[in-house]
């Protein structure tokens, strides 16, 4: 078989720092922070080499919450105790605020945002402005979706755009079944070890108790506090309608009625949960990553065929926060796989907001030149980022090579990656929203 050369082209980002400064109020939110600006920073490519094929991983856009009980079960307290005159002049200020959050929200739970729309639609337009050679003439697009709606809406506004942009353009749409099986795929064991019978959670539970203090808060709202039988569950009730205010463009806020510390301890337990539960944390023993295997062998296995036909100019994949998240574990992307085993400690290692936001992606850019040599370029968010690879030139093996098994699942080398590359780690293989 034909051997190409893969060159992983150097970037010059460099690494996310296990230290951070402080947060805004708006990355506080977790995963629902809303999608950031890219750096607009590119290395430039090698002389005579052209793009001509990008594989892509993009979680929805901007979103409402999931279900309308995020909303109407706080609104129901608040409303029950204004009519016994229980409420702070505080709470009957966030009481009004709480009607108009909900009455925006009604009908829409778990839709994509018109910001969601537009994140799409821009970070489409960017892509093909970025790299004009793979959309030109009547180019061929494969996209695929995750079943929920607002996945298949994100796929809609991105194919969208592009489509405006090249009406020449042929782009091929689904959103069916068949794919989630690695679009969007939990094995047995990770669904059992995130739940929250999980021997982790007990741990889990005491680091929450001491990061979650709502007392102040509740004070502020309530003239008395102790009719909130579970101020905890109350407190973080607030922080997701804060933190989701940001995606949906009311001109209103809820970040006054919490202090600074406030909002950054219940974040520290939304990241601790999402880095467990998702991320390369050694609690999990590298089970939760592993469950984007399937995923990755889609993305080699389509790159491959990419580069061996020519065809499609772009595989298109829109998913979930959790899937990306666990992917970019898996390849060990820049900033993306850091270790740490202190809890206290998960959020200088690793971070949602910068991993996972809303409208997220990874882009994989290949190049090409006259003599068939591959480029490939990876991008978090938009922003050039790095693999921990020692040396930049690899030889492909032949094409009974495999870059490993996990579960029984062999993942072909064939003409695409040779094993030494940690895009599939050895750690990752031998064992085994809100």
């Amino acid at each position: 078989m034909k051997q190409y050369i893969i060159t992983i082209l150097c970037l010059l980002c460099g690494l996310f720092a296990r230290s951070q400064s402080a947060l805004t109020p708006e990355q506080a939110g977790s995963i629902y922070y809303a999608y950031p600006a890219p750096s607009g920073v590119s290395t430039p490519v090698p002389a005579g080499y052209e793009a001509f094929y990008i594989s892509h991983y993009g979680r929805h856009g901007s979103r409402w919450m999931t279900a309308d009980e995020s909303y109407t079960e706080v609104v129901s307290v608040f409303d029950s105790l204004y009519q016994c005159s229980e409420l702070t002049p505080l709470g009957i200020d966030v009481r009004e605020r709480l009607h108009k959050v909900w009455e925006d929200a009604r009908g829409c739970s778990g839709s994509i945002t018109p910001l969601g729309e537009r994140q799409h639609r821009e970070i489409a337009e960017r892509m093909y402005h970025s790299f004009p050679q793979v959309f030109r003439g009547d180019a061929h697009i494969d996209a695929r979706s995750s079943t929920s709606l607002r996945c298949a809406m994100s796929m809609s506004y991105f194919t969208e755009r592009l489509k405006e942009l090249n009406p020449a353009l042929h782009i091929d749409r689904r959103a069916y079944h068949r794919h989630m099986d690695y679009i969007a795929y939990t094995s047995p064991e990770g669904e059992k070890f995130a739940s929250e019978k999980a021997p982790w959670r007990r741990g889990f539970r005491e680091f929450e108790k001491k990061n979650v203090r709502p007392e102040r808060l509740m004070a502020s709202l309530f003239v008395n506090p102790a009719v909130i039988t579970n101020q905890d569950a109350m407190m973080r009730s607030l922080y997701w309608i804060a933190a989701d205010m940001q995606n949906v463009e009311l001109n209103l806020s809820l970040y006054d009625i919490f202090e600074y510390e406030e909002l950054i301890g219940v974040w520290k337990t939304v990241n601790a949960r999402m880095y467990v539960c998702n991320a390369a944390a050694p609690l999990n023993g590298g089970l939760m990553p592993r469950c984007a295997v399937p995923l990755l062998r889609n993305i080699l296995e389509s790159a491959d065929a990419a580069i061996k036909k020519g065809t499609p100019a772009a595989d298109l994949r829109f998913g979930h926060d959790t899937h990306l998240i666990r992917l970019l574990a898996l390849m060990q992307i820049e900033g993306c796989s850091n270790q740490e085993t202190d809890m206290e400690k998960f959020h200088l290692a690793w971070q949602d907001y910068r991993v996972s936001p809303m409208g997220a992606n990874l882009q994989l850019v290949f190049y090409r030149n006259g003599k068939n040599d591959v480029l490939v370029k990876f991008l978090l968010n938009e922003n050039e980022v790095t693999l921990p690879i020692k040396g930049s030139l690899l030889l492909m093996g032949r094409s009974e090579d495999v870059l490993g098994e996990a579960g029984g699942i062999v993942i072909p080398a064939s003409s695409l990656f040779h094993k030494p590359l940690v895009c599939l780690p050895r750690s990752a293989l031998v064992v085994r929203d809100q």
